[in-house]
């Protein structure tokens, strides 16, 4: 999974630094630190998750801007009692890579500005569950791979930090993974700063 991560990540700034020089201060690159609170089913299973993101922008006008995020994400899982036996919970960890679309409601030349986003894309994850252990030994363990389709609306708000092109990014979106048979759905909020490119 981080290989891939950083695989798209290297390709991500690859792309910004070659479009650069014909796209002065139209890119961004944004890294960011992010919290999932799993939801539902999804949620009696595992626990809060946390990870990082990096997503890179290009302004196509001034209220609009599209892009990509890709990022690392992994959900501990919560111990099920049965009873005479205590299941261990599973490990759920994966690599998001979404394209999105962000609208601004406020002009460039404001310091403070909000915006909606709605991101599309793949999550390629895997489960680690670890064995049961019974009187006769363990029983069962392993894990398993899966790619998944990942979407995540989303709200936002962006601060100029001083007179240049950085600006602190805060935004909450509720972020689904369509795994087979039902989806696992979760809270999420990032934390991040933006980095603007060129002039």
């Amino acid at each position: 999974m981080k290989k891939i991560f950083a695989v798209v990540v290297a390709f991500a700034l690859l792309a910004l630094m070659s479009a650069g020089s014909n796209a002065q201060g139209k890119i961004a690159l944004s890294v960011g630190g992010d919290v999932l609170i799993p939801m539902g089913d999804f949620g009696k299973a595992h626990s809060t998750g946390f990870g990082g993101s990096v997503r890179g922008q290009y302004n196509i006008t001034p209220m609009f801007s599209a892009g990509l995020t890709a990022g690392y994400y992994t959900w501990s899982g919560k111990d099920q009692n049965l009873g005479f036996i205590t299941v261990k919970g599973g490990t759920f960890k994966g690599v998001p890579v979404r394209a999105f679309g962000k609208y601004y409601f406020a002009p460039e030349s404001e310091q403070v500005r909000f915006y909606g986003i709605a991101e599309i894309g793949m999550f390629f994850g895997s489960v680690d569950v670890p064995p049961i252990n019974t009187p006769f030994g363990p029983i069962g363990g392993g894990s398993a791979s899966s790619t998944d389709f990942n979407f995540a609306p989303g709200v936002g708000v962006e601060f100029g930090l001083g007179s240049g092109n950085t600006k602190l990014d805060v935004s909450a979106r509720y972020d689904v993974i369509a795994t087979s048979g039902s989806s696992s759905g979760s809270l999420g909020a990032r934390v991040g700063v933006n980095f603007g490119l060129g002039n």
